[in-house]
């Protein structure tokens, strides 16, 4: 049983389209693939429920994108405006302000150093943690094996991790 359009808006819109800016590089070319992603769906959909839609969504996304790109003649590489866009609301119940703006000064550092990962590692990361896809979802988005996937996102956090220490020392 195919989920209903309101489900499937609800749930893949947001982070279809956090994929699709970053990989497109503009906001315009993005809410067009996003379109022409469900527009695809609503013709022809794949059988399975709503979380295993998933990589049918994300793989579409990516191909139209690649697609307007080779139409377009150009690639679009990543850098500053194309940045992984974690949430930016502070928790209300933060224990003060102070807190807060640590807080969001960290996620500010974490969207810095995510920009310094490889290519790969920085899409997987966006997968995960943006779009909030299992590593088998990403895996069938991405066309890596599950195992690839789990070894690319560890060293990846890995790498997060030792680099945020880092600074936080310095």
């Amino acid at each position: 049983m195919n989920p209903s359009a309101s489900d499937l808006l609800d749930r893949y819109e947001r982070p279809l389209l956090a994929f699709a800016r970053h990989h497109s590089g503009d906001l315009e070319t993005a809410r067009d693939a996003v379109q022409e992603t469900f527009l695809r769906y609503f013709k022809n959909p794949p059988a399975g429920e709503l979380e295993s839609i998933a990589p049918w969504l994300f793989t579409v996304c990516r191909r139209v994108i690649i697609d307007h790109q080779r139409k377009h003649h150009r690639i679009v590489p990543m850098n500053a405006a194309t940045a992984l866009t974690f949430d930016n609301h502070v928790d209300d119940t933060a224990a003060s302000p102070a807190a807060a703006l640590e807080e969001k000064d960290d996620t500010s550092r974490l969207r810095g150093l995510v920009k310094s990962l490889p290519d790969r590692q920085r899409e997987l990361v966006r997968l995960k943690f943006e779009a909030g896809l299992s590593y088998r979802d990403i895996a069938a988005a991405t066309g890596l094996t599950v195992s690839n996937v789990g070894t690319l996102l560890h060293h990846a956090v890995q790498s997060l991790r030792e680099q945020f220490h880092a600074e936080a020392m310095a």
